[in-house]
């Protein structure tokens, strides 16, 4: 079914009075719902009508599973309904229909936002029906990638064309969000983040319109799409990514019992040294209350990748190397590609958690610094569930780009620093969950200030974070609100930690066209 979209942006914004104020309050707040309209029972007849995937209300079969997020942390909050989107003419129909009802919305296909984002009171758009992987024909190198795809169902169609791009572990993660936010994986020090291998998105912005993006056609709004974050822009139906080939690699998982905090930084500083085909994950994890109870001590783990490489593994690991727990150590070497990955995947479970992220230089990570962070570790009131604090290794292919040559601004460092607060609900009180979120901040900060660690993870969501317009985008997030404001003026798509549309027009090329852009002088009187 074709619908009937709205053609003039005044008339948009307009209709979407009523709807704006109740949109921009924080996802899952009971307020939010209450604000906007309580669309009538025809009216869910009419986008059951229009979106081919049907629409599931709470008193339907298999609603309550899917839309629960990952993070239970957000699971309070249910939709008044799903749309199952199938095709961009859906994700249009949806787009309409929440334009007319002034309901608020949110757009998932994982359900891995960390800060709740894809959780909302009003119509929940799930994209997980609209899923695959393609070679795009005559290419040899490019697929398409529809954007309700998970990683589990990416890496068995690229396993079958003997691909591969960089791709995170988590195989319940949807590929739209990991790509819009940057991508980090084991590949990305050979390859670059994920959104540095993209070569063109397909989405439906604010007005209805579909668009498709790359370096030619409307390029800021492509720039943008490069690191920008998922939900700023539009909804994404898709995705041109350039592959390589998956050639064998050796993998492991390799853990250290003795001298933690000198192993630590050894390993913090020899491997930034590392050759662009290995990629790896430190992790120090403290134990759950139980375990603690049952006298667990910390441990030290690293895993990781390395591609066909005139390095070996004992080169690259040099002074730590000698130190390893071989009988709790695992090597695979020279494995094919997809066999690796099945070792090196991870498949979790909803629980809930916040994580805090930082990006710091291996030269100004001293021994006192190290210290610290196992004092401060020892003082961890724990939960029913272990947590970590982890350096997943970034460097090398990502830093051929510069700061401003895409969205994603985090280049130049050696180590993406993260903190993890997680706690089971039916067991942890809610007094023990704000003691551990207290003690993340407190344990955060603190790493932060002895290493000069900058910036956070946009795919890291942290919704404590105080300034995050500059901790994720930093001196790009001028021509973000840029962008913003050519594509969704009205701030149709907005959340917690949304760009904001600029208040002032930005002189661009005149090749650089936006969708929307010549009409934008309309919305400047309705920006907040």
């Amino acid at each position: 079914m074709t619908l009937e979209l709205r053609s003039s942006r005044r008339k948009f914004l307009v209709g979407l009075g009523g709807f704006a104020a109740a949109a921009r309050l924080m996802p899952g707040s009971a307020l939010a719902f209450e604000a906007g309209a309580c669309p009538p029972p025809s009216a869910w007849t009419d986008l059951a009508r229009a979106v081919k995937g049907g629409v599931l209300r709470p008193e339907d079969p298999f609603f309550a599973d899917i839309c629960r997020p990952n993070n239970l942390r957000y699971g309070a909050t249910l939709p008044a309904g799903i749309a199952r989107c199938t095709n961009a003419a859906d994700v249009q129909a949806c787009i309409a229909w929440v334009q007319r009802q002034a309901m608020p919305f949110a757009v998932r296909s994982g359900g891995h936002n960390y800060a709740g984002f894809s959780t909302t009171p009003g119509l929940l758009i799930d994209m997980s029906l609209m899923a695959g992987v393609t070679p795009v024909a005559g290419s040899g190198s490019l697929v398409t990638v529809k954007g309700g795809t998970l990683n589990l169902l990416a890496y068995k169609q690229m396993e079958r064309m003997g691909r591969t791009i960089t791709h995170g572990r988590c195989d319940t993660v949807g590929a739209a969000g990991f790509l819009l936010g940057g991508g980090i994986g084991f590949n990305m020090r050979k390859f670059g983040v994920g959104s540095d291998l993209m070569r063109a998105t397909e989405l439906v912005t604010a007005d209805g319109q579909f668009v498709r993006a790359d370096a030619d056609t409307d390029r800021d709004l492509f720039w943008a799409c490069r690191g920008g974050g998922g939900g700023n822009f539009g909804i994404s139906t898709g995705f041109t990514l350039e592959t390589r080939p998956a050639d064998s690699v050796t993998v492991f998982n390799l853990t250290w019992s003795k001298d933690l905090p000198k192993v630590l930084k050894l390993l913090l500083s020899e491997l930034a040294s590392a050759p662009d085909d290995f990629g790896s994950k430190i992790a120090v994890t403290i134990p759950s209350r139980q375990e603690g109870c049952d006298h667990a001590p910390l441990t030290l783990s690293i895993l990781g990748q390395l591609h066909g490489s005139a390095y070996a593994l004992k080169d690259i690991f040099k002074s730590t190397w000698e130190m390893i727990d071989t009988g709790r150590s695992q090597i695979k070497a020279d494995v094919p590609y997809w066999q690796g990955q099945d070792f090196l995947t991870e498949t979790t479970f909803p629980y809930s958690y916040q994580e805090k992220s930082s990006y710091m230089r291996a030269a100004s990570i001293d021994d006192e610094a190290v210290a610290a962070m196992f004092d401060g570790a020892a003082k961890m009131p724990a939960t029913s569930m272990p947590v970590s604090f982890k350096f997943f290794q970034v460097g090398g292919a990502i830093d051929r780009l510069g700061r401003t040559d895409t969205a994603y601004v985090h280049r130049g460092s050696d180590w993406l620093f993260t903190v993890e607060a997680n706690w089971w609900s039916p067991t942890d009180s809610a007094s023990q969950i704000a003691r551990t979120l207290d003690w993340q901040q407190h344990f955060y900060d603190d790493v932060n200030r002895r290493t000069g660690a900058v910036g956070a993870f946009q795919n890291f969501s942290d919704p404590s974070l105080a300034d995050w317009q500059d901790a994720y985008y930093g001196e790009n997030y001028a021509k973000l609100a840029a962008v913003k404001r050519a594509v969704d003026p009205g701030m149709l798509f907005t959340f917690a930690q949304a760009i904001r549309p600029a208040k002032k027009p930005v002189e661009r090329s005149p090749s650089s066209t936006l969708p929307g852009a010549r009409r934008e002088a309309e919305a400047v009187e309705r920006l907040p």
